[in-house]
């Protein structure tokens, strides 16, 4: 299939505008994706070009909505039946409602919106519980978290702070002290904003690039962790420990 990447460059409608590493990685990180018949947000229309090419990269996508504050983006109007656009700040309960009655639940839910630290951390906690099972939650231009303008900066309370908590919780399971996720979470949190160790469990992976995180949320099937010990082979002549880990054929 043709790359995000060879999308954009033949693109001659509505303007869009994206740093150039951010289309290798989303051409990755969605590959699995693109034949399925996904919902797709996009938090961020402006002038609603990536919508259009969004539509192109997911041919058999279902519903792709763009979210933006901006009144303007209500007069766009596109070709495809698939896209609408939501006009309403991502983080208010008309959002929300308008959002899940497009569709209940998401596959990819990419924020690049204010980029401020707060509305980032909470869209977060808003949104990656209605993410699918084996959906993939994006967060575009984290450059913004260590800029004072956007709320952000190295210390505690900006959403960069917010995701490396993430990795962690990712781990939650291996903590031996009385940690607790909520607790730890709470310094990043905005007002309003709430958050359990239910968002840990269900992260399957955390993974930044330059300006990107890329969440994945555990699918289905996928509720042991590190699952058993796998052994190969029958010689063991420094440790032979492993030998005895070795499970029988069922």
């Amino acid at each position: 299939m043709e790359t995000l990447r060879s999308l954009y460059a033949r693109h001659a409608g509505k303007v869009s505008d994206k740093w150039d590493l951010y289309l290798d990685v989303y051409d990755r990180v969605l590959a699995p994706l693109r034949e399925r018949p996904i919902d797709f947000v996009e938090v961020g229309v402006q002038n609603g070009g990536s919508l259009e090419i969004w539509a192109r990269f997911f041919p058999a996508a279902r519903t792709l909505t763009g979210c933006d504050v901006d009144a303007r983006c209500a007069a766009l109007a596109f070709d495809d039946p698939r896209i609408a656009v939501v006009v309403a700040p991502v983080n208010t309960a008309a959002a929300a409602r308008a959002l899940l009655e497009r569709a209940p639940a998401f596959d990819v839910f990419i924020d690049d919106g204010s980029h401020v630290s707060a509305d980032i951390v909470l869209a977060f906690c808003n949104y990656f519980r209605h993410v699918k099972p084996g959906g993939v939650y994006l967060i575009e231009d984290l450059h913004c978290a260590y800029f004072s303008g956007w709320g952000g900066g190295i210390a505690t309370g900006s959403a960069m702070g917010f995701l490396k908590l993430l990795v962690d919780g990712l781990h939650h399971e291996y903590w031996r002290d009385d940690a607790n996720f909520a607790e730890l979470a709470a310094p990043h949190l905005p007002m309003g904003a709430t958050v359990d160790a239910s968002i840990a469990r269900d992260i399957a992976s955390v993974a930044f690039y330059d300006s990107v995180c890329v969440i994945e949320k555990r699918g289905a099937g996928h509720s042991a962790r590190l699952g058993a010990r796998v052994v190969a082979g029958q010689v063991a002549a420094v440790d032979p420990a492993p030998l005895e880990l070795r499970r029988e054929p069922a």
